[in-house]
């Protein structure tokens, strides 16, 4: 039987910040947010649980950040696949053979 993608079909959740907009991931120790990180190519992040959501906040909100965050800034959110896929067509990410170097 052929495997899914992960981002196929409904469910899942998303991390809203009130100012920053949705958690995207985070790479070089920093976290990008749509659309203030100016990288829709990126899409959406999902997670597969409430918990595993809140868990991101928990961090986000502990000293463990240098700079950390207010709790009552987050919500978390059902997943939204159309906006996630809307993102990811509008702006795909180039590919790696098609660049000039």
């Amino acid at each position: 039987m052929p495997r899914r993608k992960s981002l196929e079909g409904s469910g899942g959740f998303q991390v809203r910040h009130r100012t920053l907009g949705i958690y995207q991931g985070s790479a070089i120790d920093l976290a990008f947010w749509h659309p203030s990180s100016n990288m829709p190519e990126h899409g959406l992040c999902r997670f597969a649980t409430r918990e595993s959501a809140q868990a991101l906040i928990d961090v986000l909100c502990s000293s463990e950040c240098l700079d950390p965050m207010a709790e009552q800034d987050f919500t978390i959110e059902p997943f939204d696949i159309t906006e996630h896929d809307r993102l990811t067509t509008d702006y795909p990410l180039p590919s790696a053979w098609e660049t000039p170097t």
